[in-house]
């Protein structure tokens, strides 16, 4: 006996034929109570102003390397992403990044290019406007 198995494909129900099944499965499976609706706790941006001035920057390509000194031989620590809060800070061709309140970052400056938003269809700007309580920088993205 041999046993073929065909792959599954989409099925092509109308509107009414797929509101019939989701009807019979509910009375498969019965009602639910999933209790009270849950009301999350606004996320706090408290924001207080940055300890230095920064720009709202990106790396002009996405495996750009963040160092613990401006040196190439330095402790990696980390990988920039989309939007970095850019110093003015500048040391032998090597920028200084805020990465929070309490740690920094070095990348090199031909790695930097103006911020560029990750949708090309709906491009907006980007400031930073302070860090959070927990030191954490907070970017903004008004409208262009």
């Amino acid at each position: 006996m041999i046993a073929v198995v065909t792959p599954a494909f989409a099925q092509n129900f109308s509107s009414d034929e797929l509101d019939r099944m989701s009807q019979e499965r509910q009375q498969d499976i019965g009602s639910r109570d999933w209790g009270n609706p849950v009301n999350p706790t606004p996320q706090t941006t408290t924001s207080r102003p940055l300890p230095l001035s920064v720009t709202c920057m990106s790396a002009t390509n996405d495996t750009a390397t963040l160092y613990s000194a401006p040196n190439i031989h330095a402790q990696k620590v980390g990988i920039a992403g989309p939007q970095l809060a850019v110093t003015n800070t500048e040391v032998s061709g090597w920028r200084m990044v805020l990465m929070n309140a309490n740690h920094m970052a070095w990348i090199q400056a031909s790695e930097l290019g103006p911020y560029q938003s990750l949708n090309a269809s709906h491009p907006v700007d980007c400031v930073v406007s302070g860090e959070r309580a927990d030191g954490t920088v907070l970017f903004a993205h008004p409208d262009q």
